[in-house]
């Protein structure tokens, strides 16, 4: 296996963990948990193995769920002036930047959202 290979395959304990927790919001998204296309994991099975974006790409991510009762606007940009590009509803499962940039979480390219707004599911691990 080469040092590239290596890099983009989960060791089989991490893989199990990602499996599980996705496994688990699914099962959460079924029973009306909220769970939003965004929370997916950021990474493609290809077979048994589970390729990640490349080193630098994605930074720590975490899993958080949205506490606003209006819902979470998604700005183009780290703060309220940005233009609004998208919502999550209240309840929502999302995965975010464990970093904050201006008080907001990175949820996609040029995708960002107020990080006060913001629970930490600690029963997932950040990625």
């Amino acid at each position: 296996m080469t040092v590239t290979a290596a890099r983009r395959t989960m060791s089989p304990r991490r893989s199990a963990a990602r499996t599980a927790a996705v496994a688990a919001l699914s099962a959460a998204a079924l029973l009306g948990g909220g769970l939003t296309a965004q929370a997916a994991a950021p990474a493609r099975t290809t077979g048994a193995a589970v390729e990640l974006a490349p080193a630098g790409v994605l930074a720590t991510q975490c899993y958080y769920r949205v506490n606003a009762s209006g819902g979470l606007l998604v700005r183009s940009g780290p703060g309220t002036s940005y233009s609004v590009v998208g919502s999550y509803p209240n309840g929502a499962t999302i995965l975010a930047s464990a970093s904050t940039t201006n008080g907001f979480r990175k949820v996609g390219t040029n995708r960002w959202v107020s990080a006060a707004y913001l629970v930490r599911i600690t029963s997932y691990p950040c990625e």
